[in-house]
């Protein structure tokens, strides 16, 4: 078994179940993704009373232990013992032979999850791994084609589909947390179980925005259906306890990545002037491939859908000054003058509304 796709993680999973169990799965690209496709495998060897010993050899500490001893310990009554390796690319050659050698002499008791963003394919574990055991490529996509991936896959074994700006909605309202991302996938799927087409309004109505991502939720309700609807979902973030500074931080985090955009925007009229989604996506990733385009930090790590709705939004203001102000009075009357934090999002909501019909005028 020795090269698989992410898709084929699940391939993996059935083998293990029918104790056909790898020496060493190698999983290389982003570190929380590969941490729980990991996971889905060692569960199944944990559910064999298998034991888990992990180590982080990013950290200085944990790396020199994990040198300084030998490359493998027997776990007490022959069980099979598992060891979750984070940095792998961190383990020096020398210490690699030493594992192999180890597993050479009795490969039955362990498995080793190595898990790295870039491995080096002349180390001996990486060789070992293609002859011997399994090695995963997260790396060969940008992260979120690795989610949608899993989405599409995930669908399919449902019987369930959803067209591709019903797929962005819900990448951007999830975030790259992988586990995140996976239960509100689930969710998805349980509260859909009768309806073999997933809508943007089953995503609004299931899903619930990471709290990072809680201000793409935010600013859709207020620019799509208006102040009332954006104060709901403030009353909302509220009553979970987010501070009132945080939930202004994040609006202000909005409209200032709006005017980045819009300013961006003017200097790529193509993009600005794209209706459709599919089109927006693939121009900005080809500005974002282009090695001399100099991209704000603030567009690159946001996701084109979000970026797609940003965009038509943001011709509903042609001047960002008020706004500004509005979000500094606001700040103001919570920090400085300790008013109900829902009063003075409800005025900050209609006031912005107010100018924004004002100005069209």
């Amino acid at each position: 078994m020795p090269i698989f796709t992410p898709v084929q993680t699940i391939k993996l999973v059935e083998l293990a179940k029918k104790n056909r169990i790898a020496p060493v799965y190698l999983l290389i690209g982003p570190e929380n993704i590969c941490k729980e496709k990991a996971k889905e495998i060692y569960e199944v060897l944990k559910e064999k009373n298998s034991l888990l010993e992990v180590y982080d050899l990013k950290n200085k500490e944990e790396r020199q232990t994990f040198l300084e001893i030998k490359g493998y310990q027997e776990s007490l009554f022959g069980v099979r013992k598992i060891y979750l390796i984070f940095g792998a690319e961190n383990i020096t050659y020398e210490k690699g032979e030493e594992i192999i050698k180890n597993l050479n002499q009795r490969k039955d008791l362990f498995s080793w999850f190595l898990i790295s963003e870039n491995f080096n394919e002349v180390h001996p574990l990486y060789q070992y791994a293609f002859k011997n055991g399994a090695i995963i490529f997260f790396s060969t996509k940008r992260e979120e084609d690795l989610l949608e991936s899993e989405l599409i896959m995930t669908l399919k074994k449902y019987g369930k589909t959803m067209d591709k700006n019903t797929a962005s909605l819900f990448l951007s309202l999830v975030g790259k947390d992988y586990h995140y991302f996976k239960n509100e996938l689930e969710k998805l799927i349980f509260y859909t179980e009768d309806k073999s087409i997933i809508t943007e309004e089953d995503i609004w109505e299931i899903v619930i925005p990471s709290e990072e991502d809680a201000l793409f939720y935010l600013t859709d309700r207020f620019f799509n259906y208006g102040p009332e609807r954006a104060y709901k979902v403030v009353l909302n973030l509220l009553d979970k306890k987010i501070e009132p500074p945080k939930i202004l931080g994040h609006i202000y985090k909005f409209f200032k990545k709006m005017q980045i955009l819009k300013e961006f925007l003017e200097k790529h009229p193509e993009l600005a002037e794209e209706r459709r989604y599919s089109n927006f996506s693939k121009k900005l990733q080809e500005l974002k491939d282009n090695p001399i385009e100099e991209i704000p930090k603030i567009i690159t790590e946001s996701h084109p859908y979000a970026l797609f709705n940003i965009k038509n939004q943001s011709e509903k203001i042609k001047d960002f000054g008020f706004i500004f102000e509005e979000l500094f009075k606001a700040d103001l009357a919570i920090k400085r003058d300790f008013r109900n934090p829902g009063k003075v999002f409800n005025e900050l909501f209609l006031n912005i509304w107010y100018k924004m019909e004002k100005a069209k005028n």
